[in-house]
Parts: C-alpha cells; sequence; structure tokens
C-alpha cells in the first residue's frame, strides 16, 4: 500500500479508483472504528469504487501507520487533522465520510470543524458518546478498560467483549476469529490511550450544529449505538436521516455491507 507523510505520522492508505476516467468522480473516505485498521472495509471498495473514488487508511497508532511512542495522548482534534492532512497530500477537496463506530465520532469533529470538506456524513454504528453499560461490561470484570487490556491484551481482551461490538447471531466463527486477529495486530498502548480519548466526551450538545448532510445508520438490536439513542441522535440533527437494519447488533459494516451501502446511495440519491 502507498503511504503518505502527513503531520508526525507515515499514514498507510488505498485510493481505488474504477470510475471512467473522462468523468468527474467523488471521493468516499471511509475511517474504521476503535484500535481497527482499514481492512474492516475491504468489502466495500468493491461496492463502491465503480461509481467514486474510495480512500481509506489506517489511523494514527493503527495498522500500517506509526504507532506514537507510549504515553503520548491522542485528541479528536489531532485524529481530525490526520484525516483532512491526508485529503490535502491526495489533492481531495471533499469527501463522503462514513465513520464505523468511533470513526463516526472522528467524523463528527471534522463536521463541526471543517464542514466544507465533507459532502456527507454516514454515522455507522457510531453512538455520540460510549454508553456507561458498555464501559462497565468492557472492563471485562477488571477495574476498567486500561486494566483489561493490560492484563489480557489487544485480542485477549477483544475476545472476551466481542459479542458487544459484533453480532454473532449473524457472524460466522471465522469472522470473529479474523476480527480479533485484526484487533490483536494495535498495540496496548495505543488501544488504552484510545479508550481514554472516547470513553471521555460526548458530542450531545453539539449535534444541532452539525450542517453537513447526515445518514445514521446501525442495526436495531445494538448495545452500543442503541436504538432509542440514535433517535434522540436524529432528532437533534436536523441535516439527518435515520436508517434502522432490523435483527442487527453491532458490526453491521462486516455483516451487512451490500445493505449498509444501499442505503447509502438511496441516502445521496435523495440530496441529488
Amino acid at each position: 500500500m502507498p503511504t503518505a507523510q502527513v503531520n508526525d505520522l507515515t499514514i498507510n492508505y488505498d485510493l481505488a479508483d474504477y470510475t471512467d476516467p473522462w468523468r468527474p468522480s467523488e471521493v468516499f473516505l471511509l475511517y474504521h472504528g476503535y484500535s481497527r485498521n482499514m481492512s474492516f472495509w475491504q468489502n466495500w471498495v468493491a461496492l463502491l469504487a465503480r461509481d467514486y473514488r474510495v480512500m481509506r487508511f489506517d489511523a494514527r497508532g493503527c495498522g500500517e501507520t506509526t504507532k506514537p511512542s507510549e504515553g503520548a495522548a491522542f485528541s479528536m482534534e489531532q485524529l481530525a487533522g490526520d484525516a483532512i492532512g491526508l485529503m490535502d497530500q491526495l489533492g481531495i477537496e471533499r469527501a463522503h465520510w462514513v465513520g464505523e463506530s468511533s470513526g463516526g465520532l472522528v467524523g463528527l469533529q471534522v463536521a463541526l470543524t471543517h464542514p466544507e470538506r465533507l459532502s456527507s456524513l454516514t454515522l455507522c454504528n457510531t453512538p455520540f458518546q460510549i454508553p456507561g453499560k458498555i464501559l462497565s461490561t468492557y472492563s471485562a470484570g477488571e477495574a476498567d478498560q486500561a486494566t483489561a487490556i493490560e492484563k489480557y491484551g489487544v485480542g485477549g481482551w477483544c475476545r472476551k467483549t466481542l459479542a458487544y461490538r459484533l453480532d454473532l447471531n449473524h457472524a460466522t466463527p471465522e469472522i470473529g476469529d479474523w476480527y480479533v486477529n485484526e484487533m490483536d495486530k494495535t498495540p496496548k498502548h495505543v488501544a488504552i490511550a484510545l479508550y481514554r480519548l472516547f470513553s471521555g466526551g460526548s458530542y450531545w450538545d453539539q449535534l444541532p450544529e452539525v450542517r453537513v448532510p447526515t445518514l445514521i445508520l446501525t442495526g436495531d438490536q445494538s448495545v452500543i449505538s442503541q436504538k432509542n439513542e440514535m433517535e434522540q441522535m436524529h432528532a437533534q440533527m436536523p441535516q439527518a436521516k435515520l436508517a434502522l437494519l432490523e435483527g442487527y447488533g453491532h458490526g453491521i459494516n462486516l455483516l451487512a455491507p451490500e445493505r449498509c451501502v444501499a442505503e447509502i446511495r438511496a441516502f445521496l440519491a435523495e440530496r441529488r
């Protein structure tokens, strides 16, 4: 995969383009979730790249992108700045942002601080804040999630809590094993720093300020992006549409990519 120098990082990215070269094409930017990497978007590329350029990348500390040193703090402004910097490097003025879980939180940050860079925003499995019940569950019997990750490693912790981030009623054992193995590639100190970042705030008060056309996309059985909270989120956002995938929990980007992309295409078509 190619790399780009952005801020203090060497970012590993992919830009797929199978569009007609004589026609202008818009860009999708796919931002992965907590302690994951761009391979979680693999099955989306074929679904989008005939009609759009599709950019995905490993976020700060994840995948093959530079790993900050232990003790380094992360911020939402920093993660948003990395994405904007990569867009600048690649000459991309605007993009349709699709963020999965915490990747949607980064998308909200961009929508609030750089709205001119987004053509649309899709929040896939994204809560406006991490529910307290989930923070307790993610502690896996330890004092907190950070302690659990230190004890079990990222992969071991992921295995213990997998059912909350991946609907095992729809996932095969092979998907679950792959998921755990991919998350285990993230260093413990990065996972802990990201946990501290994403668990520490809420976008609730800022939701009415989002003016980018937004699709809220989630499974109606998700325990992280819960249906009632997504309905509240929808009511707070003047440019938003809510789409629920019935019978699905968390992880719809992996479990139902065709349905997710169909919802996004329909959402964009309504706004043309």
